[in-house]
């Protein structure tokens, strides 16, 4: 299954999100069943470098485990950026928001059963 995750911040400047991207993006390809890119925007006349669309991490889960580790690892991104939001789009249009703010254990298992 493959979804997209989309990293927000209005306390953060596009630099130090699309930073924070890349290294959540790393992480989850290291740690876990789940193969993570940095989506790709589209090419600019002009523009040196690859196309890179701020803050979306396309995601493919690789095991059924997978969403409950990467829960955790966006909890600890949260402990340490409490202002960053993210979205969970799955393939079939659901979207799951998610904030420091409902990063609570009941919450984390209803997000778990809606990306099941």
């Amino acid at each position: 299954m493959a979804v997209t995750l989309s990293v927000s911040s209005t306390e953060l400047n596009d630099d130090r999100l699309q930073a924070l991207t890349a290294d959540l993006c790393r992480i989850i390809n290291n740690e876990f069943n789940i193969e993570a890119v940095l989506a790709e925007g589209p090419a600019q006349k002009g523009a040196k470098g690859e196309p890179i669309t701020l803050g979306i991490i396309i995601l493919t889960f690789l095991s059924s485990g997978s969403a409950i580790a990467l829960l955790n690892i966006l909890k600890s991104y949260f402990d340490r950026e409490p202002s960053i939001n993210m979205k969970i789009k799955r393939e079939d249009g659901t979207e799951i928001a998610i904030a420091a703010k409902n990063m609570s254990p009941e919450q984390i298992k209803e997000i778990i059963g809606t990306l099941e």
